[in-house]
């Protein structure tokens, strides 16, 4: 494994480049990484991105930290753009086109999970360099948001969301004075990765997991969520949990998103659980799907849990890519449901990850070396 600085103007994205196990004298595929919202490659999208550039699948690999995000630049922090998600990608394919030399460029596919699984789709809408997508838990961040995580709750219910993001907004710039300083301490407004910010870190949560590691405990171990982040405000403005408080009768699903990334299950001190509150209108107008019967080439795999709430993100892809079928294509290209599986499984369980693992990376090599 590589640490790498991707270019993405006017900033950079920190990533990670892993070379095929198993190198040969021909140019090899490559394959991005897309983690989800509130992740970085330290957490699971490095295992996938270590693991698909091992024997048998001997891929090119990247996994990188989102832009506003982690370790990688762009101001203001903590802001979710669905466009500059999609944007990342592009700068990924950029670059291995242009920086690694053994990388096939006419072979790159993506692999998005979760919240990336939607950039993924976006992504390959809009850039034909990419020839294969796959999607492991999909979700569209924009349908998400805007209907609730079955799916099931009213679009209406955000119109006051709208209205009183733009009157904090409207009163942030009128107390602000004008400058052309961010101020905040310990970030880089040059074009380089960032340096974070010098709040203390947690000791007792600072658990960074390996593959080997990443099984759950069996019941939570850190002060949870409320103490970890519940919301403040920051220079740039209001800060919102990304990952609201789960209760009981939450779905399980999003119990288990509040445990992966607030417990030592897989916590780790850059993934902070932090959404600057003028991301909602961008997420909220976004969808990942707009389009795809017309623009979406590439053919896709996905791999969702049967018991997944966010299954139907899927199901609707493929109704959409059916509808497309004059250009011809015809669907899902292939999908997998593991039964008796959830959404977050993926994330650190031993046997979903081999099953994912092994799929994707059979499908990506068949697909790939046949163009």
């Amino acid at each position: 494994m590589t640490s790498i600085v991707i270019s993405r103007p006017p900033y950079q994205i920190s990533g990670r480049l892993y070379v095929p196990e198993a190198p040969t004298t021909n140019y090899s595929p490559a394959i991005i990484i897309v983690p989800p919202s509130n992740a970085v490659k330290e957490q699971f999208p490095s295992t996938y991105a270590r693991l698909l550039s091992r024997r048998p699948h001997n891929f090119y690999t990247v996994c990188y930290d989102p832009s506003h995000f982690g370790a990688s630049g762009g101001n203001p922090r903590y802001l979710e753009d669905p466009n500059a998600r999609v944007a990342d990608i592009s700068a990924i394919v950029d670059y291995l086109m242009r920086e690694v030399r053994r990388v096939d460029k006419q072979r790159i596919g993506v692999v998005g999970i979760c919240a990336g699984g939607g950039y993924a789709i976006a992504a390959a809408k809009k850039d034909w360099r990419i020839k294969a997508v796959a999607t492991i838990s999909l979700l569209n961040i924009g349908d998400w948001f805007r209907i609730g995580w079955e799916g099931r709750e009213p679009v209406e219910k955000h119109m006051e969301t709208m209205k009183t993001v733009g009157e904090e907004r409207r009163k942030e710039l009128r107390m602000r004075p004008s400058s052309s300083s961010s101020g905040v301490s310990g970030i880089s407004l040059g074009p380089g990765v960032i340096s974070l910010p010098s709040t203390p870190v947690d000791t007792r949560r600072s658990v960074t997991p390996t593959f080997d590691t990443y099984r759950r405990p069996s019941t939570p171990t850190s002060p949870g969520f409320r103490e970890l982040y519940t919301g403040a405000e920051d220079e740039m403005g209001k800060i919102v949990p990304f990952i609201a408080p789960t209760h009981e009768k939450s779905h399980t699903d999003l119990q288990e998103l509040t445990e992966y990334y607030t417990t030592p299950r897989a916590y780790h001190p850059r993934a902070e659980n932090k959404l600057l509150q003028q991301s909602l209108p961008l997420i909220l107008t976004f969808d990942a799907f707009d389009f795809v019967e017309s623009f979406l080439k590439a053919p896709v795999f996905c791999i969702i849990g049967g018991m997944a709430g966010s299954r139907w993100h899927t199901d609707r892809l493929d109704i959409m890519l059916r509808r497309g079928s004059q250009n011809g294509i015809r669907g899902v290209d292939k999908m997998v449901v593991v039964e008796s599986v959830g959404h977050v499984d993926f994330f650190d369980g031993f046997e979903e990850i081999d099953r994912a693992v092994g799929d994707i990376g059979g499908w990506m090599r068949a697909k790939l070396t046949s163009l």
